[in-house]
């Protein structure tokens, strides 16, 4: 009996002082639009009672969402977006070739022009493991070209 379940994914999600930080803030703008009722500039209710939706909708999503996912068999790293639906696909399945290069995660776009990922606001040791499971830099190329 083989001992594979299928491909191990790598999650890596958000650190809790930035989910700490995206659901104060939005907090503290929703206060302020409230309170914006009671003022003769209401014109700033609308912008600031978004804004505020937004952070704190995107800071309550990253207490219990991801803010990465990798898949070592296709090599494609799943970026999720804190505010709204949005994902975003890099890696192989699009081309490019996602890799640690001894300071941070980068990926190599067709055309051979480097991009940084960044890796603001994640769990470090959620980090580590991703940088742990990536290609070193001249490693082996993950697509022909």
């Amino acid at each position: 009996m083989s001992g594979s379940r299928g491909p191990r994914y790598i999650r890596v999600r958000y650190s809790r002082p930035t989910s700490f930080l995206m659901t104060g803030m939005g907090g503290v703008l929703m206060v302020v639009a409230a309170l914006s009722l009671f003022m003769p500039f209401i014109p700033l209710l609308v912008p600031i009672g978004l804004a505020g939706l937004a952070l704190l909708g995107g800071g309550l999503r990253s207490f219990f969402g991801q803010r990465y996912l990798y898949n070592p068999s296709t090599g494609g790293l799943t970026v999720f977006m804190a505010f709204g639906p949005g994902s975003r696909g890099l890696g192989a399945p699009k081309g490019e070739r996602v890799f640690y290069d001894g300071r941070r995660i980068v990926r190599e776009l067709p055309d051979g022009t480097r991009r940084r990922v960044s890796s603001t606001g994640t769990n470090r040791a959620d980090l580590a493991r991703l940088v742990e499971a990536l290609p070193p830099e001249h490693g082996q190329a993950l697509t022909e070209r």
